[in-house]
């Protein structure tokens, strides 16, 4: 099964705000293409499923799907919000940029409760709006700055600071590992790639994520794992070597070594 991507935003089109259709509706899984989705839903009911993760659609909720990751609707009430979409180039040497499209590890959660702050909330989206509708001089920087108003409280809500954006050493290993996780797995093989030692590497990790890069590793073979078990059509075998396995016994012992359950337990589990 291909998974659909789509592309809501014209050529050249940076940042769109508007309202969430008010219909009773189920999608189909899709992605997005290269862009972030950001939906603050003030009604509505349901259930609303991110790459392997399924949420409960409830009042003064926030979203986010991030470029990669999959999703879909099964909406039970007629749903009231907003939806945002952000192409990269729109956060360009804005803090936020290396945060809200770094896809592994994810600096933000994908669903986040609100309704504490919803009036707040309702406030900084609707400010967008009209900043978006009426387009005066510098509206692009003016909308810039509620975002960042909105992911610090998202930070303070889950009681994080991510202000900081990680260092240039795990940038690069996470990039490097959204490429080559299928093939390599091998620690100091990205560290030689860094151009720093194995334990560099660790010590790096272990102070801003507390895991080793190992651990990191397998957590973002899992990831890719449960999405292809969720979403894909291949058997487990196929699964295996299409995750770089080279035998499927041993994909079977690696997954049930990560969640505790084989891979096919999980996929229908999940179905």
């Amino acid at each position: 099964m291909q998974i659909p991507i789509k592309n809501k935003l014209d050529q050249n089109e940076l940042f769109r705000i508007k309202r969430m259709k008010e219909l009773i509706k189920s999608t189909n899984p899709h992605g997005h293409k290269e862009y972030l989705e950001i939906i603050y839903l003030q009604e509505g009911a349901g259930i609303h499923q991110i790459d392997h993760h399924r949420y409960e659609v409830n009042p003064f909720n926030l979203y986010l799907i991030a470029p990669g990751q999959i999703h879909s609707w099964d909406l039970t009430q007629i749903p009231k919000g907003y939806v945002m979409m952000l192409q990269k180039d729109f956060l360009l040497a804005h803090p936020l940029y290396k945060q809200l499209f770094q896809t592994f590890p994810a600096s933000y959660a994908g669903n986040y409760d609100l309704a504490q702050i919803h009036q707040t909330v309702a406030g900084i989206f609707n400010s967008i709006e009209t900043e978006y509708i009426l387009r005066q001089s510098n509206y692009q920087i003016v909308i810039l700055t509620y975002l960042q108003l909105l992911f610090n409280l998202l930070d303070r809500q889950s009681g994080q600071t991510l202000s900081t954006p990680y260092p240039a050493t795990l940038s690069n290993f996470f990039s490097l590992l959204e490429s080559q996780f299928k093939t390599n797995r091998d620690v100091s093989s990205y560290a030689g790639q860094l151009n720093i030692t194995s334990k560099t590497l660790n010590i790096s990790c272990q102070k801003y994520l507390n895991k080793t890069a190992g651990i990191i590793i397998n957590e973002k073979i899992t990831t890719e794992s449960k999405k292809l078990l969720l979403y894909s059509d291949l058997n487990l075998t196929e699964l295996a070597y299409e995750l770089g396995f080279s035998d499927p016994s041993h994909f079977n012992k690696f997954f049930k070594r990560q969640t505790g359950v084989l891979p096919g337990i999980y996929r229908k589990g999940i179905s």
